[in-house]
């Protein structure tokens, strides 16, 4: 029966994976399957966490496209570290996209450690976006917490 449920989960998680890599590169918004939907209705929380650019972009499209979809999402949260961090700071695609995308389900959280390799202060941060001590500890945190997180 666990394994069953382990099958299940990876495979929501594949599904999830899938379409925000497919969503990164198409703007075009495809309707989710309804077993999908289901299956990802157990669990109403998620985070991704990501280190590049274009991910970052396609995890927006893919929340909106959670939202106008069945998905029944209380929480939605992208942990953001690594060299992109440099990229929000300043009047840059990703900064503008943070302060385009903010919604009450959405957090979108930046790892403390690469702001301070990258010379990022908080106050240079997009509205939107808030500072976690460490990225890794954050994402532990909330799977913790019961949430589905993918790091790809």
């Amino acid at each position: 029966m666990k394994i069953t449920s382990f099958i299940k989960g990876s495979l929501a998680a594949f599904i999830m994976l899938f379409t925000l890599a497919a969503s990164a590169q198409n703007t075009v918004a495809t309707s989710i399957d309804q077993q999908v939907i289901r299956d990802l209705n157990k669990t109403p929380n998620m985070a991704l966490g990501l280190t590049e650019e274009r991910h970052i972009q396609g995890a927006f499209k893919f929340f909106n496209q959670m939202l106008e979809s069945e998905v029944e999402l209380e929480k939605f949260e992208i942990v953001i570290w690594g060299k992109v961090v440099e990229n929000l700071k300043g009047d840059t695609e990703l900064f503008r996209a943070i302060e385009a995308n903010q919604h009450p389900k959405l957090q979108v959280s930046v790892c403390e450690v690469a702001m301070e390799r990258l010379g990022v202060a908080e106050d240079e941060l997009p509205e939107g976006a808030t500072p976690v001590s460490n990225a890794f500890l954050r994402l532990l945190q909330i799977q913790a917490s019961g949430y589905n997180v993918i790091v790809p």
